[in-house]
Protein backbone atom coordinates (compact mmCIF):
# COMPACT_ATOMS: atom_id res chain seq x y z
CA UNK A 1 0.00 0.00 0.00
CA UNK A 2 1.05 3.47 -1.00
CA UNK A 3 2.45 6.13 1.66
CA UNK A 4 -0.60 8.09 0.74
CA UNK A 5 -3.29 5.22 0.48
CA UNK A 6 -2.13 4.12 4.07
CA UNK A 7 -2.73 7.65 5.52
CA UNK A 8 -6.21 7.89 4.18
CA UNK A 9 -7.01 4.43 5.41
CA UNK A 10 -5.78 5.89 8.98
CA UNK A 11 -7.68 9.03 8.04
CA UNK A 12 -10.66 7.08 8.08
CA UNK A 13 -10.33 4.38 10.75
CA UNK A 14 -10.01 7.74 13.10
CA UNK A 15 -13.42 9.73 11.90
CA UNK A 16 -16.12 6.79 14.06
CA UNK A 17 -13.90 6.99 17.53
CA UNK A 18 -13.24 10.91 16.59
CA UNK A 19 -17.06 11.19 16.84
CA UNK A 20 -17.28 8.67 20.31
CA UNK A 21 -14.67 10.66 21.92
CA UNK A 22 -15.99 14.38 21.15
CA UNK A 23 -19.43 12.59 22.27
CA UNK A 24 -18.30 11.20 25.53
CA UNK A 25 -16.00 14.02 26.30
CA UNK A 26 -19.06 16.31 25.79
CA UNK A 27 -21.17 14.09 28.22
CA UNK A 28 -18.46 13.85 30.61
CA UNK A 29 -17.57 10.60 30.05
CA UNK A 30 -14.90 7.99 30.33
CA UNK A 31 -13.87 6.15 26.78
CA UNK A 32 -10.62 3.49 26.39
CA UNK A 33 -9.37 5.14 23.39
CA UNK A 34 -6.00 3.81 23.44
CA UNK A 35 -5.02 1.06 26.67
CA UNK A 36 -1.76 -0.73 27.45
CA UNK A 37 -1.66 -4.48 28.34
CA UNK A 38 1.14 -5.55 30.71
CA UNK A 39 0.77 -9.47 30.21
CA UNK A 40 3.35 -9.61 32.51
CA UNK A 41 5.96 -8.23 35.19
CA UNK A 42 8.67 -11.39 34.48
CA UNK A 43 11.66 -10.23 31.96
CA UNK A 44 14.64 -12.29 30.58
CA UNK A 45 16.67 -8.89 31.19
CA UNK A 46 17.57 -7.01 34.30
CA UNK A 47 17.85 -3.34 32.78
CA UNK A 48 19.73 -1.12 35.12
CA UNK A 49 17.11 1.25 35.65
CA UNK A 50 14.00 -1.02 35.82
CA UNK A 51 12.45 -2.88 39.08
CA UNK A 52 9.50 -4.04 37.33
CA UNK A 53 10.38 -8.12 37.27
CA UNK A 54 10.28 -7.28 40.75
CA UNK A 55 6.38 -6.77 41.14
CA UNK A 56 5.09 -9.59 42.49
CA UNK A 57 1.46 -9.42 40.66
CA UNK A 58 -0.37 -12.44 39.70
CA UNK A 59 -1.17 -13.01 35.99
CA UNK A 60 -4.35 -13.30 34.22
CA UNK A 61 -4.90 -16.48 31.92
CA UNK A 62 -4.97 -16.51 28.15
CA UNK A 63 -8.99 -16.91 28.19
CA UNK A 64 -9.35 -13.74 31.06
CA UNK A 65 -6.86 -11.21 28.36
CA UNK A 66 -8.98 -12.25 25.38
CA UNK A 67 -12.42 -11.29 27.73
CA UNK A 68 -10.77 -7.80 28.12
CA UNK A 69 -9.88 -7.58 24.95
CA UNK A 70 -13.59 -8.06 24.38
CA UNK A 71 -15.36 -5.67 26.62
CA UNK A 72 -12.82 -2.66 25.81
CA UNK A 73 -12.88 -2.99 22.05
CA UNK A 74 -16.75 -3.03 22.49
CA UNK A 75 -16.23 -0.02 24.92
CA UNK A 76 -14.51 2.18 22.00
CA UNK A 77 -10.29 0.83 22.55
CA UNK A 78 -9.47 1.32 18.87
CA UNK A 79 -5.27 0.93 20.20
CA UNK A 80 -4.12 -1.65 22.51
CA UNK A 81 -0.02 -1.45 23.45
CA UNK A 82 0.89 -4.93 24.87
CA UNK A 83 4.18 -4.93 26.74
CA UNK A 84 5.80 -6.42 29.92
CA UNK A 85 8.09 -7.10 31.59
CA UNK A 86 9.10 -9.03 28.14
CA UNK A 87 5.10 -9.71 26.61
CA UNK A 88 7.11 -12.55 24.59
CA UNK A 89 7.79 -14.97 27.43
CA UNK A 90 4.14 -15.26 27.36
CA UNK A 91 3.51 -18.31 25.07
CA UNK A 92 -0.20 -16.88 24.23
CA UNK A 93 1.47 -13.69 23.55
CA UNK A 94 0.36 -14.53 19.82
CA UNK A 95 -3.24 -15.45 21.17
CA UNK A 96 -3.51 -11.67 22.17
CA UNK A 97 -1.85 -9.89 19.27
CA UNK A 98 -4.63 -12.30 17.07
CA UNK A 99 -7.57 -11.58 18.95
CA UNK A 100 -6.78 -7.72 18.87
CA UNK A 101 -6.78 -7.77 15.38
CA UNK A 102 -9.87 -9.86 15.01
CA UNK A 103 -11.53 -7.27 17.21
CA UNK A 104 -10.18 -4.14 14.73
CA UNK A 105 -8.11 -2.87 17.14
CA UNK A 106 -4.48 -0.93 16.29
CA UNK A 107 -1.79 -3.65 17.97
CA UNK A 108 1.71 -2.53 19.28
CA UNK A 109 4.31 -4.28 21.28
CA UNK A 110 6.97 -2.99 23.56
CA UNK A 111 10.09 -5.68 23.04
CA UNK A 112 13.84 -5.90 24.34
CA UNK A 113 13.84 -7.62 20.93
CA UNK A 114 15.91 -10.90 22.43
CA UNK A 115 12.40 -13.39 21.59
CA UNK A 116 11.45 -11.83 18.02
CA UNK A 117 13.04 -14.02 16.03
CA UNK A 118 11.78 -17.39 17.69
CA UNK A 119 8.22 -15.55 17.17
CA UNK A 120 8.61 -13.89 14.20
CA UNK A 121 4.64 -15.64 13.28
CA UNK A 122 3.57 -13.50 15.83
CA UNK A 123 5.35 -10.76 16.15
CA UNK A 124 4.33 -10.34 11.93
CA UNK A 125 0.80 -10.14 12.98
CA UNK A 126 1.45 -6.53 14.71
CA UNK A 127 0.86 -2.54 13.03
CA UNK A 128 3.67 -1.70 15.43
CA UNK A 129 6.86 -3.14 17.15
CA UNK A 130 8.63 -0.96 19.53
CA UNK A 131 12.30 -2.42 20.35
CA UNK A 132 14.53 -0.96 23.26
CA UNK A 133 17.72 0.29 21.66
CA UNK A 134 19.68 2.20 24.57
CA UNK A 135 23.08 3.44 22.32
CA UNK A 136 25.23 2.20 20.12
CA UNK A 137 26.05 -1.78 21.52
CA UNK A 138 28.78 -0.95 24.35
CA UNK A 139 25.97 1.21 26.33
CA UNK A 140 22.98 -1.05 25.60
CA UNK A 141 24.35 -3.95 26.46
CA UNK A 142 25.66 -2.52 29.81
CA UNK A 143 22.55 -1.39 30.64
CA UNK A 144 20.39 -4.05 29.81
CA UNK A 145 21.82 -7.58 28.87
CA UNK A 146 24.92 -8.56 27.31
CA UNK A 147 24.59 -9.53 23.55
CA UNK A 148 21.32 -8.32 23.60
CA UNK A 149 21.74 -5.12 20.72
CA UNK A 150 22.96 -7.92 18.53
CA UNK A 151 19.19 -9.67 19.15
CA UNK A 152 17.22 -6.55 18.81
CA UNK A 153 19.37 -5.21 15.58
CA UNK A 154 18.35 -8.92 14.22
CA UNK A 155 14.50 -8.09 15.39
CA UNK A 156 14.20 -4.93 13.69
CA UNK A 157 15.01 -6.39 10.22
CA UNK A 158 12.98 -9.30 10.35
CA UNK A 159 9.95 -7.44 11.63
CA UNK A 160 11.01 -4.67 9.01
CA UNK A 161 10.99 -7.34 6.37
CA UNK A 162 7.92 -8.75 7.35
CA UNK A 163 5.72 -5.46 6.80
CA UNK A 164 5.63 -4.78 10.01
CA UNK A 165 6.71 -0.92 11.26
CA UNK A 166 8.95 -0.42 13.47
CA UNK A 167 10.08 2.37 16.13
CA UNK A 168 12.58 1.84 18.86
CA UNK A 169 12.73 3.29 22.27
CA UNK A 170 15.67 4.88 23.93
CA UNK A 171 15.95 4.85 27.64
CA UNK A 172 17.78 8.43 28.63
CA UNK A 173 20.28 7.36 30.94
CA UNK A 174 23.40 9.41 31.66
CA UNK A 175 25.38 7.12 29.80
CA UNK A 176 23.16 6.77 27.14
CA UNK A 177 22.56 10.67 26.86
CA UNK A 178 25.91 11.26 24.82
CA UNK A 179 25.09 8.84 22.09
CA UNK A 180 21.46 10.05 20.56
CA UNK A 181 23.43 10.70 17.58
CA UNK A 182 24.05 7.21 17.03
CA UNK A 183 21.07 5.89 17.57
CA UNK A 184 19.38 8.74 15.02
CA UNK A 185 22.09 7.71 12.53
CA UNK A 186 21.28 3.88 13.14
CA UNK A 187 17.30 4.81 12.43
CA UNK A 188 18.67 6.93 9.46
CA UNK A 189 20.04 3.38 7.98
CA UNK A 190 17.79 1.15 9.17
CA UNK A 191 14.39 2.91 8.21
CA UNK A 192 13.13 3.45 11.51
CA UNK A 193 11.72 6.48 13.67
CA UNK A 194 13.90 6.77 17.12
CA UNK A 195 11.99 7.80 20.25
CA UNK A 196 13.31 8.64 23.93
CA UNK A 197 12.26 8.43 27.39
CA UNK A 198 13.94 9.77 30.14
CA UNK A 199 15.07 7.44 33.08
CA UNK A 200 12.68 7.39 36.22
CA UNK A 201 13.26 5.97 39.15
CA UNK A 202 13.97 1.98 38.92
CA UNK A 203 10.31 2.01 40.67
CA UNK A 204 8.26 4.25 38.25
CA UNK A 205 8.02 6.46 41.23
CA UNK A 206 7.98 9.94 39.38
CA UNK A 207 8.36 12.13 42.58
CA UNK A 208 11.52 10.82 42.71
CA UNK A 209 14.49 12.29 40.39
CA UNK A 210 15.05 10.95 37.60
CA UNK A 211 18.30 10.05 37.05
CA UNK A 212 21.75 11.17 38.72
CA UNK A 213 22.83 14.08 36.17
CA UNK A 214 19.91 14.66 34.26
CA UNK A 215 18.05 17.49 36.10
CA UNK A 216 15.69 20.27 34.25
CA UNK A 217 18.18 22.02 32.26
CA UNK A 218 19.56 18.85 31.11
CA UNK A 219 15.98 17.70 29.96
CA UNK A 220 15.94 21.17 27.75
CA UNK A 221 18.86 20.69 26.18
CA UNK A 222 17.86 17.04 25.42
CA UNK A 223 14.92 18.25 24.04
CA UNK A 224 16.89 21.18 21.88
CA UNK A 225 19.34 18.75 20.92
CA UNK A 226 16.89 16.49 18.93
CA UNK A 227 14.16 19.58 17.72
CA UNK A 228 17.84 20.57 15.84
CA UNK A 229 18.27 17.13 14.58
CA UNK A 230 14.53 16.84 13.43
CA UNK A 231 14.61 20.02 11.76
CA UNK A 232 18.20 18.12 9.76
CA UNK A 233 15.79 15.73 8.55
CA UNK A 234 17.02 12.54 10.80
CA UNK A 235 14.22 10.33 12.09
CA UNK A 236 13.26 11.58 15.25
CA UNK A 237 9.68 10.14 16.43
CA UNK A 238 8.27 12.51 18.70
CA UNK A 239 6.47 15.70 17.99
CA UNK A 240 8.08 18.99 17.77
CA UNK A 241 5.22 20.42 19.95
CA UNK A 242 6.37 18.02 22.86
CA UNK A 243 9.60 18.66 21.99
CA UNK A 244 9.50 21.90 22.49
CA UNK A 245 6.87 21.94 25.71
CA UNK A 246 9.68 19.63 27.11
CA UNK A 247 12.69 22.16 26.02
CA UNK A 248 10.39 24.99 27.75
CA UNK A 249 9.26 23.21 31.05
CA UNK A 250 11.55 20.75 31.69
CA UNK A 251 10.73 16.97 33.12
CA UNK A 252 7.16 17.67 34.32
CA UNK A 253 4.92 19.03 31.41
CA UNK A 254 1.63 19.69 33.94
CA UNK A 255 0.06 17.69 36.82
CA UNK A 256 -1.44 14.26 36.80
CA UNK A 257 -5.03 15.98 37.84
CA UNK A 258 -5.09 17.80 33.53
CA UNK A 259 -4.08 14.34 32.02
CA UNK A 260 -6.33 12.28 30.39
CA UNK A 261 -5.33 9.16 31.68
CA UNK A 262 -7.80 7.42 33.56
CA UNK A 263 -10.50 9.21 31.45
CA UNK A 264 -9.30 8.06 27.93
CA UNK A 265 -6.65 5.75 28.20
CA UNK A 266 -5.68 3.28 31.17
CA UNK A 267 -2.97 0.79 31.79
CA UNK A 268 -4.41 -2.99 33.01
CA UNK A 269 -2.08 -4.57 34.97
CA UNK A 270 -0.79 -8.49 34.89
CA UNK A 271 -3.92 -9.78 37.70
CA UNK A 272 -6.27 -7.08 35.42
CA UNK A 273 -6.48 -4.37 37.89
CA UNK A 274 -7.03 -0.99 35.94
CA UNK A 275 -3.93 2.18 36.42
CA UNK A 276 -3.88 5.46 34.99
CA UNK A 277 -0.51 4.25 33.93
CA UNK A 278 2.32 2.49 35.20
CA UNK A 279 4.18 5.71 36.66
CA UNK A 280 1.26 5.87 38.94
CA UNK A 281 0.14 2.45 39.35
CA UNK A 282 2.08 2.50 42.98
CA UNK A 283 0.69 5.81 43.89
CA UNK A 284 -3.14 6.08 43.13
CA UNK A 285 -5.47 3.25 43.39
CA UNK A 286 -6.25 0.48 40.90
CA UNK A 287 -9.43 -1.19 40.76
CA UNK A 288 -9.90 -4.64 39.65
CA UNK A 289 -11.31 -5.00 35.66
CA UNK A 290 -11.12 -8.49 35.88
CA UNK A 291 -13.91 -8.21 39.26
CA UNK A 292 -16.31 -5.88 38.26
CA UNK A 293 -15.69 -5.39 34.36
CA UNK A 294 -12.92 -3.16 32.70
CA UNK A 295 -15.24 -0.20 31.93
CA UNK A 296 -16.92 -0.47 35.26
CA UNK A 297 -13.22 -0.27 36.90
CA UNK A 298 -12.63 2.77 34.41
CA UNK A 299 -15.85 4.23 35.55
CA UNK A 300 -14.30 3.76 39.72
CA UNK A 301 -10.64 4.97 38.40
CA UNK A 302 -9.52 8.13 40.54
CA UNK A 303 -8.04 10.56 38.11
CA UNK A 304 -4.32 10.56 39.81
CA UNK A 305 -3.07 13.87 41.76
CA UNK A 306 0.85 13.68 41.41
CA UNK A 307 3.10 16.07 39.75
CA UNK A 308 3.26 14.64 36.78
CA UNK A 309 5.60 13.53 33.96
CA UNK A 310 7.09 14.05 30.51
CA UNK A 311 6.41 10.59 29.21
CA UNK A 312 6.78 10.86 25.95
CA UNK A 313 3.80 8.20 25.11
CA UNK A 314 1.24 9.74 27.42
CA UNK A 315 2.20 13.17 26.26
CA UNK A 316 1.66 12.96 22.82
CA UNK A 317 -1.52 11.29 23.63
CA UNK A 318 -2.86 14.21 25.80
CA UNK A 319 -1.62 16.39 22.71
CA UNK A 320 -3.32 14.51 20.23
CA UNK A 321 -6.43 14.47 22.59
CA UNK A 322 -6.35 18.56 22.08
CA UNK A 323 -6.11 18.26 18.43
CA UNK A 324 -2.99 20.07 18.38
CA UNK A 325 -2.39 19.56 14.44
CA UNK A 326 1.32 18.82 14.14
CA UNK A 327 1.20 16.05 17.04
CA UNK A 328 -1.55 14.44 14.80
CA UNK A 329 0.51 15.21 11.50
CA UNK A 330 3.85 13.66 13.17
CA UNK A 331 1.94 10.91 14.78
CA UNK A 332 0.42 9.98 10.44
CA UNK A 333 4.49 10.89 9.48
CA UNK A 334 3.40 13.89 7.77
CA UNK A 335 4.73 16.65 10.14
CA UNK A 336 7.15 19.12 8.47
CA UNK A 337 10.78 19.12 9.19
CA UNK A 338 11.16 22.58 9.83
Amino acid sequence: MSTRLKVISEVRQLVSPLGKFLSARARGQKLPLAVTLSLTNKCNFRCVYCNVPDIQDGEMETSDWLHAIDELAAAGMIRASVMGGEPLLRQDAGDVIRHLKRSGVHASMNSNGWLVEDRIADVEQLDVLCISIDGPKDVHDSQRRKGSWDRAVRAIELATSRGVQVVTMTVVTPKGRKTIDSVLDMAKSMGFRAHFHLEHDADCDTNLPISPDIDDDGVRELAELLLRRKSEGLPVGPSRTYLNALASKGRRLHGCDTCFASRYFCHVMPDGSVVPCLLTHRSSRSVSGRDIGYMEALEQLPQPTDAGCSCEPLQEMNMMLTFQPEVVLNALGLASRG
